[in-house]
């Protein structure tokens, strides 16, 4: 029944013109599509496809699902969000697996930077 694959990760948020500037902005995704006059907007990140946006039917809350995007540069990425004020719910933190670090979007919605380990 289930695959081996997540189709999509949505992202609820109240304000689509300032969920835009942050997420093509200061974590600068490029948009992949746009529908709904701006009100969704998905961000293809290899085959994982981020959808932002807004609908009745789901509302932000900083309790609900966390996006974790992987970083080439760990220390370059948690630096540049640092740069932009972005604030760290959890510092940056080594694993034996990895590293990362948890922040907000404008909505409360809980994103990750992510780094893996080599094995």
């Amino acid at each position: 029944m289930i695959t081996n694959e997540v189709a999509f990760v949505a992202i609820a948020v109240s304000d689509k013109e300032r969920a835009r500037k942050f997420y093509q902005e200061t974590l600068e995704l490029t948009p992949t599509r746009t529908q709904m006059d701006g009100a969704w907007v998905e961000y293809d990140l290899g085959p994982t496809t981020i959808g932002v946006g807004s609908h009745p039917a789901w509302k932000p809350s900083r309790d609900g699902t966390t996006v974790a995007f992987e970083v080439g540069d760990f220390d370059g990425a948690y630096a540049k969000l640092k740069e932009r004020s972005v604030e760290f719910d959890i510092e940056k933190t080594e694993t034996p697996v990895c590293w990362m670090a948890q922040f907000r979007d404008p909505d409360g919605n809980k994103l990750v930077i992510h780094k893996r380990k080599q094995k």
